[in-house]
């Protein structure tokens, strides 16, 4: 599998190239911003469903808890040369879980892994990439309205 995943920025401000093998949160939501290079949006969501699939299929319940806690939202209207912008929202984060994509699809199609992730990897607008971020609530300390 290669190794080059997409350019992106990590858990803090600097832009870095994100590494293979593990994307634990640490937040109590996690927020992926993936943009998508005009006219690849099918393979991405194909691929994402395939990950949904895996999950839902999986025989470990933490995995099943990220099919039910992941949800994946697709801006109207697309960036600045054509770029895609999908949020995943992974409310909550299932704790100490792997949301690695290479492996989600390893753990259920290991022979469809590697034409799945070469399809995911190739989606990816080439200056953007994915940013990933671990979001904690902020309390604002407001009252809340009575019925």
């Amino acid at each position: 599998m290669a190794v080059a995943f997409v350019a992106g920025v990590g858990w803090g401000a600097a832009r870095t190239t994100a590494q293979p093998g593990s994307r634990v949160f640490t937040g109590d939501v996690g927020m992926v911003i993936s943009h998508v290079k005009a006219g690849q949006a099918v393979a991405f969501e194909r691929t994402m469903k395939r990950v949904g699939e895996a999950l839902t299929i999986s025989k470990e319940f933490d995995r099943r808890r990220q099919a039910v806690t992941w949800k994946i939202y697709k801006a109207s209207d697309p960036l600045d040369g054509g770029a895609l912008l999908y949020v995943s929202l992974l409310d909550p984060v299932v704790p100490g879980a792997d949301y690695w994509v290479p492996q989600i699809l390893n753990e259920a199609f290991p022979t469809e892994v590697q034409e799945l992730y070469e399809t995911y990897a190739d989606s990816f607008a080439e200056d953007q990439g994915q940013l990933l971020m671990n979001l904690t609530a902020v309390d604002l300390g407001l009252p809340v309205p009575e019925p």
